[in-house]
């Protein structure tokens, strides 16, 4: 068991720092969940070309993410490297959100394009500089835990948010045309999700500003872009942790663009069920995570998040099972099996949240000591460059199954192209995350050597402090 960490953050300063992701995770819900059914079922663009619309702007970050996290290592200002960055993607995101969640009557592929491609900026003005911060805010080992692990109870209380919206504003809908179906992605529940950012982004940023000291670096100094990049995949932990976001990215990307037309087509389930489902999964995983966190301090974090994904993956591994063997003899016990898979899947989602965001703050300290500065916002930068990459590839799997001949409008689709749609949304997630759960396991920092790590580390910032006061 470790040691009490000698700078514990208070319970406050947690707080102030992790509610700043509620209202980034309303935004995050919708645009991987909602907005593929909403802008193509409900507003009648073509499916395949909103995947591609959303692959395209997501492409966008591969510039954007690593410019913004250099220039936030390198910014100097009163308030910090970190606040001003956030403070711009403010006004950005919920522009962005009025856009796209309040969209006219009849909308183009360019006025999707631009809506996503703006959000996505924001995001990155955002998350980049927000997510070094807090791997700034302290150095132990089990500290990190507890900073991310609050940061991933306010996001599950912002993915619940994302999704209850949508079912109450259901309740008192406007009635139906006769003969036609419920939406889960219907504008009214776009409406509410609009209306819930452009209040909850001011208030969250406001109460960072206000509660949350940015600590001040002092290992500073420039490096060529090329450089850095060349030195960031030299670090072998980096590495790991790399190819493992590579594959888990892929997986949630096929998985989350594909979950509300599975509901839908595929398990045919009524819409408020579907929702139900994710629900479930959000506040699931809202319990679990004070368990993540505890197994964190107690175990090596890489372990827990291995033996996280596992159970997870025997949970969503009887997704087929229920399609093609339980549904055709008990339809009504349908729902109830995935509630107990999602429930399961639930316990296991914040793990991963958690755990390898507090291992990044890890693989920071090595790459500080290993460059000679202090730049976390260019590795967080990196890592969600990849990822968002990886995030966008996933969307190729609205073109496959249009490919195959699947349409959200039919009333019936053929059993082939639901089965492409299963395979999409389950197997090839299986495949992908059970690869990225081996190749985590493989991580080799212990608590031991961080506590080295660290130790090297703030031997060298004591000189480097003296010498800037010597100088003085």
């Amino acid at each position: 068991m470790s040691e009490k960490p000698k700078n514990k953050l208070a319970k406050t300063t947690l707080m102030a720092h992790g509610q700043m992701v509620i209202p980034l995770a309303v935004i995050g819900l919708p645009v991987n969940i909602y907005i593929p059914p909403f802008y193509g079922d409900t507003l009648g663009l073509d499916l395949a070309l909103v995947g591609f619309i959303l692959f395209a702007a997501r492409l966008t970050d591969v510039i954007t993410d690593p410019l913004v996290g250099r220039l936030s290592d390198l910014t100097k200002t009163r308030w910090g490297r970190r606040r001003p960055w956030v403070l711009a993607g403010v006004p950005m995101m919920m522009m962005a959100s009025y856009l796209l969640f309040f969209p006219p009557e009849i909308v183009s592929v360019w006025y999707l394009l631009s809506s996503v491609m703006l959000i996505y900026l924001g995001f990155t003005f955002i998350v980049i500089p927000y997510g070094a911060w807090g791997a700034e805010l302290a150095t132990d080992y089990n500290e990190r835990s507890r900073i991310t692990g609050y940061r991933e109870i306010f996001l599950l209380v912002g993915v619940m948010l994302a999704i209850t919206a949508p079912l109450l504003s259901g309740l008192g809908g406007t009635e139906l045309p006769e003969g036609e179906e419920p939406k889960t992605a219907s504008r009214e529940a776009m409406a509410a999700l609009g209306y819930l950012i452009l209040v909850l982004m001011p208030i969250c940023a406001g109460i960072l500003f206000w509660k949350v000291k940015e600590p001040k670096p002092v290992l500073v100094r420039h490096q060529p872009f090329f450089k850095s990049v060349r030195s960031v995949l030299r670090n072998g932990p980096f590495r790991i942790i790399l190819l493992s976001t590579m594959f888990s990215a892929l997986a949630g990307s096929f998985n989350g663009a594909l979950a509300i037309l599975f509901f839908d087509h595929v398990a045919n389930l009524e819409p408020i069920q579907g929702q139900l489902l994710i629900f479930t999964m959000i506040a699931m995983g809202f319990l679990g995570a004070p368990i993540w966190i505890w197994a964190a301090k107690n175990f090596q974090k890489q372990k827990v998040l291995a033996c996280a994904g596992a159970v997870s993956l025997c949970a969503f591994a009887l997704v087929p099972v229920i399609i093609y063997w339980l549904r055709p003899i008990a339809p009504e016990a349908v729902f109830w099996a995935f509630l107990a898979t999602s429930s399961l899947q639930g316990l296991c989602i914040a793990a991963g949240p958690i755990l390898s965001q507090s291992i990044l703050a890890d693989i920071i300290d090595l790459d500080t000591i290993k460059n000679g500065s202090q730049r976390a916002g260019f590795l967080f930068a990196f890592l969600g460059m990849i990822r968002k990459i990886f995030d966008a590839a996933g969307l190729i799997a609205l073109p496959i199954i249009a490919y195959f001949s699947f349409d959200p409008k039919l009333a019936e689709n053929t059993p082939e192209s639901l089965f492409v749609v299963l395979a999409m949304y389950c197997l090839v997630p299986l495949v992908l995350w059970t690869t990225a759960t081996y190749i985590v396991w493989q991580y080799p920092i212990t608590p031991e050597r961080q506590a080295r790590l660290r130790a090297a580390l703030d031997r060298r910032e004591k000189r480097q402090a003296l010498l800037l006061a010597s100088s003085d």
